[in-house]
Order: structure tokens, then sequence, then C-alpha cells
């Protein structure tokens, strides 16, 4: 690792991090508030209607069979699109402006001609979303537990159960950011490179979504990364999703690898 190189894409990235790890915690405190105010009057009232309920799995992309407690309610908003967006959005920045961002502005060709090896540089810059990524798959359990503190209930709030899912999600990030090293890496056009990579999520969180209405969806929705990240049910039984977690893990690191290959033999334009 070269640490100039660490450095300078960590100060460039720092803004970005920081208000949205903020704002993902911001966000999940007002979420626990609200399901303490109105999750068991919404449960209640969700539980005469399957139509409605049905429609609130597809709103939330989780399904709600099974025990439901505060618990439970917290968990969901692991899977929320607001937390899952403040995450892949700044990955996916900084992933792109280390790599194709850095052809557009005309400063790769500057960037590479340091005494250093390419894959040093993809090595370093790699370091810094990766080191993104776990502080934002932590902002949600820090949400729940500064929530839970901050609008006590009268069920208790299991913390240690959230662990399992924070270290998923940040599988998850990880599958985000690996995938997207490759893309990038592939491409000089950085506009191109977000616009699969966000096709790509999209159409995993919609067989995410759409999974409750079209049951046949069940049959092809191990192709989507969401598919590996179940929050309700690692709160629910307590478990470790241990294969689901290498799973993500491990095509975010083939994605990478697949990068670093491809950006330490490709031509770069000299700006």
């Amino acid at each position: 690792m070269n640490m100039a190189i660490f450095s300078r894409s960590l100060r460039d990235s720092a803004t970005l991090l920081v208000l949205a790890s903020a704002g993902s915690i911001v966000f999940v405190v007002l979420f626990t508030w609200a399901m303490q105010n109105l999750g068991p009057e919404l449960l209640e009232f969700l539980s005469k209607f399957d139509f409605l309920k049905r429609i609130f799995e597809v709103s939330l992309g989780v399904k709600m069979s099974g025990e439901i407690s505060s618990n439970i309610m917290y968990a969901v908003s692991f899977t929320h699109l607001v937390v899952l967006i403040s995450g892949w959005g700044p990955i996916i920045a900084m992933v792109t402006s280390a790599t194709t961002g850095e052809e557009e502005r005309g400063t790769a060709d500057l960037l590479l001609s340091l005494p250093v090896q390419r894959w040093t540089v993809y090595f370093s810059t790699s370091l810094v979303w990766v080191f993104s990524a776990a502080v934002l798959a932590a902002c949600p359990l820090a949400g729940v537990a500064i929530g839970s503190a901050m609008f006590p209930f009268k069920e208790e709030i299991r913390l240690p159960a959230f662990v399992p899912v924070s270290i998923n999600l940040f599988a998850l990030h990880l599958a985000i950011g690996g995938v997207t090293s490759m893309i990038s890496c592939c491409s000089s056009r950085r506009g191109q490179v977000i616009a699969v990579v966000v096709a790509l999520t999209l159409v995993s969180v919609t067989m995410n979504f759409v999974e409750p209405f079209i049951p046949v969806i069940e049959r092809f929705n191990f192709l989507g990364l969401l598919h590996y990240y179940r929050p309700v049910d690692v709160v629910r039984n307590s478990s470790w999703p241990i294969a689901q977690i290498m799973v993500l893990a491990g095509f975010g690191l083939m994605s990478w690898l697949a990068g670093m290959f491809v950006y330490c033999r490709k031509d770069v334009p000299v700006g």
C-alpha cells in the first residue's frame, strides 16, 4: 500500500463519507422513533388485510411472515432504500472517481507515472472505499443504538442481534464496490459505468421487491445481490448468515481482482 495515494483518496472522499454516514444514522434514528409510535398499530391493522400486508412487504422489500416484534421492525430499516442508497452511492462514486474519473480529468497519466506499480495504486485507492463500506455498514447499527436510547420502548432491543446484519451489509457493500471496480476498469467513461452499475442494482432491488407478488421470481432471485441480504430473517432467527456473507464477499473479491487485472494492463490516454 502507498500511504500518500491512500491519504489523497481518503481526503477526496471524506466529505462524501461524513455526509452519507450522518444521513444514514439520522434516518435510522427517525425510523426507530416512527416504528415505536406507529409500528404496533400499523402491524395490527395490516394483519387484517393480506393485500395491504403485501403492499407493505413490497414497499420495504421484506417478508413479514412469522413473529413480528420491535426488533424485527428495527431490522426493516437495514433494508430500506434510503439506507441502501446512502451506502451504495458513495461507494460507486469513490470507485469510479479513482479509476475512470482519473482518466476523464486527465490526471491518470500523472498518477500512474509515479514510481509505484499499478496494482499498488489500485490497491491503495480500493482501501478507501473498503474502509468507507465498513463505516457505512455500521451506521444503521449506530442509528438503532441511538434511537433505542433516545426513545425507550417497553420491549428490550437486542443490539447484538443486529451485528450480523451489519456485517452482512458490509459484505453487500463489498460486492457493489467490487463489481463497480470491474466495470469501471473496463470503461473510460464514468457516466457509462455509473449507469450500468445503477441499472444492475435496480434490477436486484426490483426482483427483491416484487418477489412477494410474483412467486416465479423466487426461481431467479438468487441472481440478485439482495437475495443474500435478509436482515429481518437474521434478527428473527438470531443467526449468522455465514453462507450469504461468503457469497457476497467472494463475489466482490473476484470482481475486484478482475478489475485489477484489467487496470494493470489497460492503455491510459495522456491528458
